[in-house]
């Protein structure tokens, strides 16, 4: 991949603690200029979305911070040649993943899908006792337990200190480190090859997505080899102007098109785009299946893929501004009928939403399950993050739902507690 050193100036970019910035955004222009496509190697590239001063999703702070937050711009690129959408220039993000403590293990949902996907993977191509998975980006090793529940032997990579001690604690082995093609050569001899590689929500974390791919192609098996991917469906964020999924720590954003293609060009082939149903994966999830081309297993008789064309690249910053401006002119309401309004969900979703907003300061604040949360603030717009408790200490009217991804079970949690909020309404009905 061409590409030539970042520049950190003076026009969003902001320290934080006096320090150097966690990571190094790179500027370009409207078409990427002096950049290569990350994935292809080609190009041109030709911008599609900006999104002005945004944060890293992770960076929560208590409420006596005196430091400025990181905030730069996203811009996200199409590659003309591959079409594959995708920011440009390099960043060091490993600082900051070191720390990082994302995860979903207080959701039933999230729990119950980990071990469908565990039991599918295993029972969908005929895995035997003992097969071997290797897991990038395990976090705190929920995800690997129930491989081994299903019987697999199991390894992680993970880069957080954090999950890594919560992994080794549950008895998942994992090995502290931000993956890199060249890390897969590190790997435990007992793991080469293995049986299946699993990303979800990793894959496009990635930096180098072609070179993932053929450390992933020699990790595996030849003969029995499997793929499995979660990344975030772009066809999808388009449709529902799922602002908020475009971050500074994704590299790349997928359609099924452009995933099967760039699978090709590096020795997959892609066997599922439904490895589980819809209604039990997570929010706006592409999750996949693809084998070693020369593997035994075979695809599925048809395989559906996204329509390419359904995405209007050239207009979709206009449906994106009036995504945002909605979110606002919802929240204005409702103040203006004197209702008091609270979110759901301080992760990714729930950063970014509010970070593009100019009415977040009208949110009181913002429940997560997640206790490592509790008593921050979401950066850029500051809204604290608390426990579900707080609906019934600081009763409010509407709460609006971030992580719509599990709505029917925060509904079901919302609802028991005294002074439940009138109104509960998914982020996505007020992006329509």
């Amino acid at each position: 991949m061409d590409s030539k050193p970042a520049e950190a100036d003076q026009s969003g970019e902001q320290q934080t603690d006096g320090q150097p910035l966690k990571a190094a955004i790179a500027r370009t222009d409207a078409h990427g200029a002096g950049y290569s496509c990350r994935v292809c190697g080609a190009g041109p590239l030709t911008r599609w979305v900006h999104m002005p001063a945004m944060p890293l999703t992770e960076e929560l702070r208590p409420p006596d911070y005196a430091g400025l937050p990181f905030l730069a711009d996203i811009d996200v690129y199409r590659c003309e040649a591959c079409g594959v959408s995708q920011t440009a220039g390099e960043r060091d993000l490993s600082p900051y993943y070191v720390d990082y403590g994302y995860t979903v293990g207080q959701s039933p949902f999230a729990a119950r899908f980990m071990q469908r996907l565990a039991d599918t993977v295993r029972d969908r191509f005929g895995l035997q006792e003992g097969f071997k998975v290797i897991e990038i980006g395990s976090g705190d090793g929920a995800q690997l337990a129930c491989f081994q529940r299903a019987g697999a032997e199991v390894y992680g990579i993970e880069p957080s200190a954090v999950l890594c001690r919560e992994s080794r604690a549950r008895g998942v082995p994992v090995m502290e480190s931000l993956f890199m093609p060249q890390t897969a050569a590190l790997l435990p001899e007992a793991f080469q090859p293995a049986d299946v590689l699993l990303m979800t929500y990793t894959f496009d974390h990635l930096p180098d997505p072609s070179g993932t791919l053929e450390a992933a192609r020699r990790t595996l098996h030849p003969g029995r080899g499997l793929l499995v991917l979660e990344v975030h469906d772009l066809t999808r964020i388009v449709e529902r102007r799922e602002y908020c999924l475009f971050e500074h720590e994704h590299y790349t954003y997928w359609t099924a098109e452009t995933l099967r293609c760039t699978l090709a060009s590096c020795g997959f082939r892609l066997l599922t785009t439904e490895l589980l149903p819809e209604s039990e994966r997570r929010g706006n999830s592409l999750l996949i299946a693809a084998a070693v081309m020369d593997a035994a297993h075979s695809p599925e008789s048809e395989v559906v893929l996204a329509e390419e064309a359904a995405i209007d690249y050239d207009g979709f910053q206009q449906e994106l501004d009036r995504g945002i401006a909605a979110l606002d002119a919802f929240v204005e309401q409702e103040a203006l009928q004197g209702r008091k309004i609270a979110g759901y969900g301080g992760g990714g979703r729930g950063v970014m939403t509010m970070a593009a907003m100019s009415s977040a300061s009208r949110i009181a604040y913002v429940c997560d399950a997640n206790t490592g949360l509790h008593g921050l603030l979401a950066p850029k717009s500051r809204v604290p993050i608390v426990s579900i408790d707080r609906l019934s200490e600081e009763p409010v009217d509407t709460l609006i739902v971030f992580s719509y991804g599990y709505m029917a079970e925060i509904r079901e949690a919302v609802e028991k507690l005294p002074g439940a909020p009138q109104r509960i309404i998914s982020m996505l009905e007020i992006l329509k």
